[in-house]
């Protein structure tokens, strides 16, 4: 009679472990945006799923909405959706939608996930553009389809920075400027 009991709470303990991620990505998963799915890995294969943004550069303020979609027959139960620059650092101005929630990472605002796994076709975030300048900015994101077949670090089109190359831009006029001028000049004395 005592091995029923501990066969029944075993199977209770697996079962709220499950439920738990059905909740949302954890906190461990911020870097590599893996779940804690134990026993698992991340598929290799290509996705069934893609990653979108409404404006590949932005300006400071500037609003860009982000769908994670489906590319085929299979919904997606569970997401974590993060914006980062080249070097990596999660970068905060994601806004909740219905059955989200934040994650918070490095920051509050940096990570969204999902709050339960039912199927979902596409799901849209509005993302609003540091004020100042970060450098370009790429989407990432983590699709799971069940609780064994997920894929991670999926990635959008880069979002490109308009102060920067707003800057490099108007660089490029000023050097051809400064060589016509010295040009000039040499041309002149001689």
């Amino acid at each position: 009679m005592g091995m029923i009991y501990l066969q029944c709470f075993v199977l209770l303990l697996h079962c709220s472990s499950v439920h738990g991620k059905s909740e949302g990505a954890l906190p461990q998963s911020c870097n590599n945006m893996t779940p804690g799915h134990t026993n698992t890995a991340a598929q290799t294969s290509p996705a069934p799923y893609s990653v979108t943004v409404s404006k590949t550069k932005y300006t400071g303020g500037d609003t860009i909405s982000v769908t994670l979609s489906k590319t085929a027959a299979k919904q997606f139960k569970g997401y974590l959706i993060q914006a980062r620059n080249q070097d990596g650092t999660k970068i905060p101005g994601f806004n909740l939608i219905a059955n989200s929630k934040y994650l918070k990472c490095d920051s509050p605002n940096d990570a969204v996930t999902h709050t339960e796994a039912a199927g979902k076709d596409s799901v849209t975030f509005q993302f609003t553009a540091p004020t100042t300048s970060k450098g370009n900015i790429t989407i990432f994101t983590t699709a799971v389809e069940n609780y064994s077949t997920y894929w991670v670090m999926m990635q959008s089109d880069t979002i490109i920075d308009a102060v920067v190359t707003g800057a490099s831009s108007r660089l490029f006029p000023n050097c051809v400027l400064v060589a016509i001028s010295l040009f000039c000049f040499h041309l002149y004395r001689h």
